[in-house]
């Protein structure tokens, strides 16, 4: 007797003799199986499959009509991919071999039998099942290598490629179709790391759980370099091959090259500052009696104290550019709009290129503001731009670009820096290039005496410390022939933005729009107020505390037509902010915003007016209209 689960399988006849047909459904139904469906032609068996899922069809080779058995079954596979039991009374090797290229699961030769039919559906069902469950193993394995982000290449015992992931085929630059077969060293041309000579086979090489670094050369012809790992792919009793592991860990090595520069940068700067100290409390004696021999002295000995004394003032420019190497100098913050500072310097680099080298700047808007010393910005791009010029001794072209970035927590740069808004500085120049050692210290103190820092080869260690005494990161990207990129990336403490582009032409001397201060520390909410006051052409000053607009109100020659800002915030709140700014801004309007209790007593002096305080949460629509009224009650133009 079939089992409880077999007895509920819905099984197909299809026969074109009606006799045969009963008699083959009473035999299966005495089997235990309940009423089979019966179906005289191919046309109606694929009507009644199309309505009915079936587990089994037990299908006659010879049907009438323009589908026989074989026909039949080949469009149920396609469509319905419904197994098939053949009953036929033709076991001739045509037949066979016709009927085997649609796959059935067995064949019962008529006259039928109890025990043919028994022992042929039981096996049949049991391998349909079989089979079902092997496709879904397929796909969950098929899914979950598609979904790994590694690359994995299968290897059978003779080391020829069965499978490969799509992270190995992007790797790689090989599909796994033109990979079948092939040695895996064909496919995966490794080099050892340090040497860039052909790699052993890593299956043979590698012991089991252990990885080794390679580079690996991509049909494609680009270079990554990767972590393997190999195991045995093993069965209870057999060695099916290998499993070959490849992690691109490009990303991952350029992280560590940056942090072990950044603590040999740290252990420099350390030894710059202590060396600065004790150089600066003999220099200041050196300066004080060169300074009393030349009031004394005459003549030639006046001329030798002189010179004394201007090596003295050398020596502590040089202590100088070691304390902002140590980061014990006292930079003069203040908010700086980037481009002005770009412009401002760019005479003077125009002037150390020379003649043979060309200048071009990008200044791309929305402009970013950042807090820094202004003067030690400018040393960075100056600096920068002479190590340039050596790099190009026989011209070239310096570009400098400027733009906002804004860094995702979950992006390769998030990995460096704290998530938010930077402003973005590229320098690069078409030279001669630098090879992977060179670049690996280009930041180290004397290292490439071709960088500025007046004669002392600290050019590019002092733009290091300033970047990073700035709170932001600095990259570099070079190769051979093709010229060196510096990227910058400073905390972005507010932005600007102008109204959106419509295409027309502005009026000569009609006014923009208003311009909206707007302070939000939460992100979200600061972008989504953003997108309301952007769409309806107000000019946007944005910062992300109070601390940041106050800076941003400072260096902003334009009027501030209306300040928005959160009422809590950490550090200085927002109507301390605008306390603050009343003097310098007496004519800027003040919308409060809040997503607290606004009926309590702290916030009973914000309510002078029923405009001056909207509660979170609002529409767009309140936003914008609490604005115009704010607007409207001066003699303001507005958007």
């Amino acid at each position: 007797m079939p089992s409880n689960e077999e007895q509920r399988k819905q099984i197909l006849v299809v026969e074109d003799e009606g006799l045969i047909a009963a008699d083959i459904q009473r035999r299966l139904e005495r089997l235990g199986y309940p009423m089979p469906s019966i179906a005289s032609s191919g046309v109606e068996a694929l009507r009644c499959a199309r309505s009915t899922p079936f587990d089994l069809v037990l299908m006659d080779i010879r049907l009438k009509g323009d589908m026989d058995g074989i026909a039949t079954a080949h469009a149920l596979k396609a469509e319905l991919d419904t197994p098939v039991v053949y009953i036929t009374a033709h076991a001739d090797q045509e037949t066979i071999g016709r009927a085997k290229l649609t796959e059935p699961l067995g064949y019962i030769l008529k006259p039928v039998t109890d025990g043919d039919l028994r022992s042929t559906v039981q096996i049949a069902l049991y391998k349909a099942d079989m089979e079902r469950r092997l496709r879904t193993s397929e796909a969950w394995l098929s899914t979950t290598l598609r979904s790994v982000g590694e690359g994995i290449i299968a290897t059978d015992t003779s080391g020829e490629i069965v499978c490969m992931n799509p992270v190995a085929e992007q790797l790689t630059g090989w599909s796994a179709a033109d990979a079948f077969g092939l040695p895996l060293m064909d496919v995966l041309p490794l080099l050892e790391e340090s040497l860039s000579q052909p790699a052993r086979n890593p299956i043979f090489d590698l012991f089991a759980g252990e990885c080794r670094s390679y580079t690996l050369a991509s049909k494609t012809g680009s270079r990554k370099t990767v972590e393997v790992e190999c195991s045995e792919n093993c069965s209870e009793t057999d060695l099916l091959g290998s499993i070959v592991v490849v992690r691109d860990i490009t990303r991952r090595k350029e992280m560590e090259g940056r942090l072990i520069q950044s603590q040999r940068m740290e252990a420099v700067a350390n030894l710059a500052g202590g060396l600065a100290h004790d150089f600066n409390n003999q220099l200041t004696v050196i300066l004080g009696y060169a300074e009393e021999l030349c009031s004394r002295l005459s003549g030639e000995e006046q001329d030798q104290a002189r010179e004394i004394l201007e090596a003295a003032k050398v020596s502590s420019s040089i202590t100088a550019q070691l304390l902002t190497l140590s980061r014990r100098d006292v930079p003069r913050l203040e908010v700086i709009n980037i481009n002005e500072v770009i412009c401002e310097v760019q005479p003077v680099i125009s002037h150390s290129l020379g003649k043979n080298r060309t200048l071009a700047t990008e200044l791309r808007s929305p402009l970013g503001f950042v807090r820094g010393d202004r003067n030690q910005i400018k040393q960075v791009l100056l600096n920068l731009a002479l190590n340039a010029r050596d790099a190009m001794p026989s011209g070239g072209v310096l570009r400098v670009e400027s733009s906002t970035l804004e860094v995702d927590a979950e992006s390769p740069g998030g990995r460096l820096n704290r998530s938010g808004p930077y402003v973005r500085l590229v320098v690069t120049d078409t030279g001669e290039g630098m090879d992977p050692a060179t670049l690996s210290r280009i930041f180290e103190p004397h290292f490439t005496t071709k960088a500025s820092g007046f004669g002392t080869g600290l050019g590019l260690s002092i733009v290091h410390s300033i970047v990073v005494q700035s709170g932001g990161s600095i990259s570099v990207r070079s190769e051979v022939g093709k010229g060196t990129s510096f990227e910058i990336l400073l905390p972005c403490v507010g932005t600007f933005h102008g109204p959106v582009d419509t295409g027309a032409e502005e009026p000569a001397g009609e006014n923009q729009g208003p311009t909206i201060l707007l302070v939000e520390d939460e992100d979200s909410v600061r972008r989504l107020m953003h997108k309301f006051l952007e769409r309806e052409g107000y000019q946007l000053l944005e910062a992300r505390s109070a601390q940041e607009a106050e800076g941003l109100a400072e260096v902003y020659d334009e009027p501030i037509d209306v300040l928005v800002t959160d009422v809590v915030m950490p550090g200085m709140s927002g109507p301390e902010l605008a306390e603050r700014l009343a003097p310098l801004r007496p004519d800027m309007k003040v919308l409060f915003v809040s997503g607290y209790r606004h009926d309590t007593p702290e916030f009973q002096g914000l309510l002078q007016r029923d405009l001056n305080l909207l509660p979170k949460p609002f529409p767009a629509r309140e936003l914008l209209r609490r604005i115009q009224m704010l607007l409207s009650s001066g003699e303001l133009v507005t958007p």
